[in-house]
């Protein structure tokens, strides 16, 4: 702290380091110590320097032998006082006991004091998180630096420096509190600075997942959350988990301002996970429009070909949390281009899950169908059902935006089970 002071302080300190050393020297090696339950109370001081005077001064009366008369005890306490704690003079000592309380009172007209908190470079919205956490410390620390003279930082900075740093560390989790005084023309001025420390957010990572969003618009919403979470890069990690909503809220922002969200009337849900790598995972659905693209190939069925698949929906809320969905799937076998058309209704009672019913133009028959739809590194599952007794389904498991792969049923085929894997656009 006593570095950070600045060099146009004018206030020339009494009595030099050497002085105070050498009376503390002198009554240390003096007097033979007395009783070790001995205690001083220091009385006058503003309460974060008490603690650092009654350490000085019981260091000396220890040292003092137990035999000397009071009048004694009280012109040595006085002596190193006035040497020991600079600003203060000894108002009055009162014995009780082998216990001792010194009052103190200002040697000098103290400074009218000001706090100034200087906050960091940060971006919108980031600044404004940092302007919450310290609304009201400026007028908290305020009262507690009233009556203090400057000469008093020479022995209570380190104090002072403990007790910013108790007020700030629940607010400012990660930064590290820098003082420096500064005198003006009519006072001084306590400027309190903030240092962001190890560990910092370096970079942040979103994936994105969906159901009912094609997977080749993804990239696009990526690259602007990259930009958009832009602000609290260099961030102390500690702060971004005290502030985890905001920065999910600003994720949330980030989409609403895209034009494609705002017309799929999507709803994000947003989960992050504050790191040097912070990462950012977004569940994105829509409420108007499904849309997606896949590619399937089998394994282990010798009479399935590669397929391509396209499921086009539109979503409406009939009740609160109760989406349905009228949809048209149109797949297409690589093998000889024979085209399977199928028309559908489903309704979701919860999240992901989904049951209704479906028309096929391959078979002319109608299949009931329950699904939950997959999710980015989650396991998924769907079965098929038709009026005339078979069975279409599989449990699968989505690696990652694009792949997908699945342990599929399939009642009709000459080998029911096979592998798939899907690539999903």
């Amino acid at each position: 702290m006593a570095r950070c002071f600045s060099a146009k302080v004018s206030t020339v300190y009494q009595f030099g380091v050497a002085a105070a050393c050498a009376a503390t020297l002198f009554f240390f090696t003096a007097f033979p110590a007395t009783s070790a339950c001995a205690a001083v109370r220091v009385e006058g001081l503003n309460e974060w320097l008490t603690a650092g005077a009654e350490r000085s001064l019981e260091a000396v009366y220890d040292h003092i032998a137990s035999s000397e008369t009071t009048d004694t005890k009280k012109q040595l306490l006085t002596v190193v006082a006035d040497r020991l704690l600079p600003g203060f003079t000894v108002d009055s000592v009162s014995f009780r006991g082998v216990d001792v309380t010194v009052r103190l009172r200002t040697s000098s007209s103290p400074p009218r004091w000001d706090v100034a908190l200087i906050q960091p470079n940060l971006s919108p919205p980031v600044d404004s998180w940092f302007n919450s956490d310290t609304a009201d410390l400026g007028e908290r620390i305020s009262p507690m630096m009233d009556g203090v003279p400057v000469e008093a930082l020479s022995w209570g900075d380190m104090d002072l420096k403990r007790t910013m740093d108790g007020i700030f560390e629940d607010r400012l989790p990660g930064w590290r509190v820098s003082l420096m005084v500064r005198n003006v023309a009519d006072g001084a001025i306590l400027e309190i600075s903030f240092v962001p420390e190890q560990p910092l957010t370096l970079a942040v990572t979103s994936s994105i997942s969906s159901s009912s969003i094609p997977v080749v618009l993804h990239s696009n919403l990526k690259d602007d959350l990259l930009s958009g979470f832009a602000p609290v890069i260099g961030i102390p990690v500690p702060w971004l988990e005290r502030h985890r909503d905001d920065f999910a809220l600003l994720g949330k922002n980030i989409l609403a301002e895209e034009k494609f969200v705002e017309n799929a009337k999507a709803q994000p849900e947003i989960s992050v996970r504050p790191g040097p790598i912070s990462e950012v995972d977004i569940d994105l659905e829509s409420r108007r429009y499904a849309a997606w693209v896949w590619m399937a190939v089998y394994a282990g069925a010798a009479d399935r070909y590669p397929e391509i698949g396209l499921h086009f929906g539109r979503r409406a809320q009939i009740l609160p949390r109760w989406d349905m969905e009228l949809y048209t799937e149109l797949i297409v076998t690589l093998d000889d281009w024979d085209l399977e058309t199928r028309l559908g209704m489903r309704w979701s009672p919860w999240r992901s899950v989904w049951l209704g019913a479906e028309w096929s133009d391959l078979d002319n028959a109608w299949w009931m169908r329950a699904s939950i739809d997959p999710k980015t590194r989650s396991p998924y599952a769907w079965i098929r059902c038709s009026d005339g007794g078979e069975t279409d389904g599989a449990l699968g498991y989505r690696i990652n935006d694009f792949i997908s792969i699945e342990v599929h049923y399939d009642s009709r085929s000459s080998d029911p089970w096979n592998v798939r894997a899907l690539v999903n656009l």
